[in-house]
């Protein structure tokens, strides 16, 4: 059986496909995922997740998308296919807010949740873009509300600065619930 944590990542997932492709309200489509997602088998605190997760990424939507275009080299969102995008959508999110998630942690879900509702590329794709994002997090580039990536001179060049977590914590925590 799949974590509560994972399962509570994947109702966000389909809250947020739904809300791509329909353009229903996010209050819509958490309701629904969650509530409607026998296969889930959400407990309360999943639920609370899920919800946390989907109305956090949609807040900060334009920004996670900045941050994926700059480190996708000319692969622009809207060309993503509506699964992956929105499975990193929740896990950039989670890896630039959430300081109980590490990085790593958000990283591997990502991917696993993308080996459930992705394409055969797809695990290696979101790897690849929250991989580069680690590192920016890791080296101190990335901040929350600033582009990441890009070539020089186009415009979203990484900025220096503090990302919205603890750059101390190890990503290797195993005290929290992923």
């Amino acid at each position: 059986m799949r974590s509560e944590r994972r399962r509570a990542r994947e109702a966000a997932m389909r809250a947020l496909y739904q809300m791509d492709m329909s353009g229903c309200s996010p209050e819509w489509a958490v309701a629904f995922a969650v509530n409607d997602s026998a296969d889930l088998d959400l407990p309360e605190r999943a639920r609370s997740y899920a919800v946390e997760l989907v109305m956090g990424a949609v807040e900060r939507i334009r920004e996670i998308d900045e941050i994926m275009t700059g480190l996708s080299h000319d692969w622009a969102v809207s060309r993503m296919s509506p699964a992956d995008r929105n499975i990193m959508r929740i896990a950039v999110w989670e890896m630039l807010y959430l300081k109980d998630v590490p990085v790593a942690a958000a990283i591997d879900e990502a991917v696993e949740i993308a080996k459930l509702y992705g394409t055969a590329d797809s695990p290696r794709f979101v790897n690849g873009i929250l991989g580069a994002l680690a590192e920016r997090i890791k080296d101190g580039q990335a901040s929350a509300g600033e582009p990441v990536g890009g070539e020089e001179g186009d415009g979203e060049e990484a900025k220096g600065g503090a990302v919205g977590r603890d750059h101390g914590e190890s990503y290797e925590s195993g005290d929290t619930w992923s």
